[in-house]
């Protein structure tokens, strides 16, 4: 009855467990003594019981607990496994299980709103990457066009620069002054013949008033709002300038309107015709100078008769007082008159020194008509071999014998030094035009320093240097003296025809002209000066000692 107890609670155990094992346990139990029987069977009640409990406890557990956490667990390998967020685990109760179930499921919604908006992010972030990409080519694109655009506007900016340069290049080649002013008579365009009349350069006159860029102009600027307003030519002549380094000039003023263009404005054209101007009068004074020689010509017979009979008188009475020939004292004596008392007489009144300058002013007229009819017949200028040291020797006789040199000095001394160095050597020249440019140079010095004692008066003395020397294959000579000097525009005019600083009937502004040109023209020399106000004027001349092959052989001809 036992063993068959024990085999019933044995299954019933088995069947409670569930298992294999737990059948074979309790029908393996070890069979005890009878006295402990009941024991025994208390004890295995109370496993059974407990047993029986447990499996009970298994059960609900298996039922309420597992089943829900293996939901739990296969919805979360789903979800890790295929990445299906929208997956949800079931909701058995709503107890603690039930609440880690919704804590899950609100955890795969977050999650899914957080892919959700990631994936949106994703999909923006990657429409904007695709527009930036876009963006990106066009702009590369655009820079592509810009960087073409950028080379074609250099291409066009360098050629209209080579252009500008080019125009500026022939405006300021031009001789003519150019300005060019827009409507508001401000100065646009402005070439170097502008700068140099009006002393403004051109990066100073652009963009300022014509009349503060050329106050020279300031009494001609009606013409131009004329020429603006009426859109006509206007122009005038012979305008007479005094530029700012006190060089005067004369001008022709053109005003040309601008047409057919969108700027209004004006050129105006400035043409310099002091040169033109002095050629004009050199023709009128070569005129009058051909026409002085031709009567120099007509009336040399004229006047050499005369001159040669003052000549022969002053010789004839010179020889009629001479005590030494027999006529004179057989003369003498017939008229009772002491004839050594008178020539005594004669001595103390100086009346052979006047007669001496009688015959030698006679000569010295004789041959300056000679002079004049040789240049009237303009036969040439042949060169011929002179000494020069004899040259000068006679020009500066004739010049300290001369009452125009000696003028103005009756409280001053006037000195004439002289260092030769190479008097001997002979220089191809003709002989009385270089006498005429040395007679020139001192009458012009002794002139200047007569101008300082009269002006400064700083000075004790007047001193005329003259100066010969050998510089290679050229003879020097140079003129110096103390006198009031010049200024720089006097000195850069002072070989102009006709320019002179002398008061009206003193000069003709036509010496120092014709010196140059005897020099450099007729000698193949230079002639130069230096100068400085107030340091008085040394002027050089270069004479060759050689003449050219073309003259040479003209001159042997001959």
């Amino acid at each position: 009855m036992a063993h068959s107890n024990l085999s019933l609670l044995g299954r019933l155990l088995a069947w409670l467990l569930g298992t294999t094992a737990a059948s074979s346990a309790a029908i393996g139990v070890v069979v005890v003594s009878g006295r402990h029987l009941d024991a025994v069977v208390v004890i295995a009640l109370i496993t059974a019981i407990s047993i029986l409990s447990a499996a009970v406890l298994l059960l609900i557990m298996r039922r309420y607990f597992l089943a829900p956490l293996k939901d739990l667990m296969r919805v979360s390998n789903q979800v890790t496994s295929t990445d299906d967020i929208k997956l949800r685990a079931p909701k058995y109760k709503s107890d603690e299980l039930g609440r880690v179930v919704d804590a899950f499921n609100a955890m795969l919604d977050r999650v899914e709103k957080r892919e959700t908006e990631l994936t949106a992010e994703r999909d923006r972030a990657t429409q904007a990457l695709q527009q930036s990409e876009a963006m990106t080519e066009e702009a590369q694109r655009t820079m592509h066009k810009l960087e073409f655009e950028v080379q074609v506007r250099q291409r066009i900016e360098r050629k209209l620069t080579d252009f500008q340069n080019y125009l500026n290049a022939i405006i300021n080649s031009m001789p003519s002054t150019l300005i060019a002013v827009d409507a508001h008579l401000l100065v646009t365009q402005w070439n170097q013949e502008a700068s140099r009349l009006s002393g403004t350069r051109s990066d100073q006159a652009l963009g300022l008033p014509l009349a503060d860029a050329f106050p020279l102009l300031g009494e001609h600027h009606d013409l131009v709002q004329q020429a603006l307003s009426e859109q006509s030519l206007q122009s005038r002549h012979n305008l007479q300038l005094t530029l700012p380094d006190d060089q005067r000039v004369r001008l022709n003023l053109v005003i040309y309107p601008l047409q057919q263009t969108e700027a209004h404005g004006a050129v105006i054209r400035l043409d310099d015709i002091t040169e033109q101007f002095r050629l004009e009068e050199v023709m009128v004074q070569t005129e009058k100078m051909m026409s002085v020689g031709g009567l120099a010509a007509g009336m040399a017979h004229e006047i050499n008769n005369p001159l040669g009979a003052i000549v022969q008188n002053a010789q004839n009475v010179q020889r009629r007082l001479d005590p030494t020939l027999k006529k004179n004292r057989e003369t003498a004596t017939g008229l009772e008159l002491d004839l050594e008392r008178f020539q005594a007489y004669l001595q103390a009144r100086e009346v052979p020194r006047f007669l001496n300058n009688i015959t030698e002013s006679g000569l010295r007229a004789s041959r300056i008509v000679t002079n004049m009819l040789q240049f009237s017949r303009a036969s040439g200028h042949q060169l011929h071999p002179y000494p020069i040291g004899q040259l000068l020797e006679q020009a500066i006789n004739i010049a300290v014998n001369d009452y125009n040199l000696k003028a103005g000095y009756t409280d001053h001394n006037l000195f004439v030094d002289q260092d030769f160095r190479a008097p001997e050597i002979e220089v191809p020249c003709v002989m009385t035009e270089l006498e005429q440019v040395l007679l020139n140079l001192l009458k012009n010095a002794a002139q200047a320093i007569r101008e300082r004692f009269e002006t400064l008066n700083d000075i004790d003395e007047g001193i005329i240097q003259i100066h010969q020397y050998l510089d290679g294959d050229d003879c020097v000579i140079e003129v110096s003296d103390n006198g009031a000097g010049m200024s720089e525009a006097t000195r850069k005019r002072l070989f102009e025809p006709f320019f002179t600083t002398k008061e009206v009937g003193v000069g003709t502004g036509l010496g120092l002209s014709v010196s140059f040109f005897i020099i450099t023209a007729h000698h193949y020399g230079h002639m130069s000066v230096e100068s400085e106000p107030g340091q008085g004027s040394r002027f050089m001349l270069r004479l060759p000692l050689q003449l050219p092959e073309t003259e040479t052989s003209e001159a042997s001809a001959h």
